[in-house]
């Protein structure tokens, strides 16, 4: 996993972003008084805890990140865990993406197109300085062969944000996995247009 410390504090948000992305997709966020860790492309699924030590750990993980989120923080204790489109089962026939669809996605790749189904028409001006994973097609060989085995979840999650336009997840997982725990946006699969600051995220 790639890890960039955008700013350190004891108060630290740690952020699973999903696959194929990466920090430039949140630079317009508000950060306030939190440090902030970017966590991205699961080509390499290592994760080095060590700058996790006496920081109050504010976990939001979107889409795939979640699944990475719950495999990385096994037993980490967290302040708040916020979930964003996604289950920690990631590969899964009833909370997460079915096996015959995530392989397609590989069989038939097509990043240009799951980019646009992850925005759905949100306005390309916001988009320009965006970046993404050169190696994209790796990162998603290497999350099928390890999301599909099992899991547990070992994260207690606080809330979960829903997209109602989500055409990457199946929102209806990730509803009935959280269940009350859900909140429905009125989002594509890429929510975070739908926030001004991290603070906004976590503070429950």
């Amino acid at each position: 996993m790639k890890m960039d410390l955008i700013k350190d504090s004891k108060k630290l948000i740690v952020l699973f972003l999903g696959y194929g992305f990466d920090k430039s997709s949140i630079s317009h966020l508000e950060l306030g008084d939190y440090g902030l860790l970017v966590v991205s492309d699961y080509s390499d699924l290592g994760f080095d805890k060590e700058i996790l030590i006496d920081k109050d750990i504010y976990l939001i993980a979107w889409s795939m990140g979640v699944w990475a989120a719950n495999l990385a923080l096994k037993n980490t204790p967290l302040k708040v865990a916020i979930a964003i489109n996604g289950t920690p089962f990631g590969i899964d026939e009833k909370y997460g993406i079915k096996k015959d669809i995530f392989y397609k996605s590989i069989s038939k790749f097509d990043f240009e197109g799951f980019k646009r189904l992850c925005f759905l028409g949100i306005n390309e001006q916001k988009l320009k300085d965006f970046t993404f994973n050169q190696n994209a097609k790796i990162e998603l060989i290497n999350l099928y062969k390890n999301a599909i085995l099992p899991c547990e979840n070992a994260i207690s999650w606080d809330r979960a944000y829903v997209s109602k336009r989500d055409l990457v997840f199946d929102n209806r997982a990730v509803l009935e996995y959280f269940k009350d725990k859900a909140r429905i946006i009125n989002a594509p699969h890429f929510a975070f247009f739908n926030f001004k600051s991290f603070g906004e995220i976590v503070e429950i």
